[in-house]
């Protein structure tokens, strides 16, 4: 399974929402619901039908779609670095005279506001961190808006 597909899973658990598999392929609400419905049709049609018609295939994730990023453990990782180098960048070294610029230790500073984890980088909504496991791989959610 592709990792966009499984982020998109992710996503979906952690909002309490129903998915299934069925045949490789996933689809939006349970498998119990889609045969309560198969049961009680009119039509002749197999099941494998009825579900590809009847039932809404999920659609692979970006890692920043809509209101929440939702990432792998490396980019969140990655994410984390470049946004703690962007505060450098545009808050710190922006007020330290120029002259005194190189005494700054970026490394170290990273450090500290590392204690807080990264979820308070990332989640500029809240700064929580959640994660979700789907077939063995952690994804990481935060709410940016």
């Amino acid at each position: 399974m592709k990792t966009d597909l499984k982020r998109a899973l992710a996503f979906k658990k952690f909002n309490d929402e129903d998915f299934f598999d069925w045949q490789g392929v996933i689809y939006e609400g349970t498998l119990e619901d889609a045969q309560e419905q198969y049961e009680s049709r009119t039509e002749e049609v197999g099941f494998d039908d009825f579900v590809k018609s009847n039932f809404v295939e999920v659609e692979e994730r970006d890692e920043d779609e809509g209101d929440y990023l939702v990432c792998t453990d490396d980019e969140a990782d990655d994410r984390w670095e470049d946004s703690l180098q962007s505060y450098i960048d545009d808050c710190i070294m922006s007020e330290i005279p120029e002259y005194l610029q190189r005494y700054f230790d970026e490394e170290k500073w990273k450090q500290d506001a590392r204690y807080d984890g990264r979820g308070h980088s990332l989640a500029s909504y809240d700064g929580e961190e959640f994660e979700e496991t789907i077939e063995g791989e952690t994804f990481y959610i935060y709410r940016i808006n």
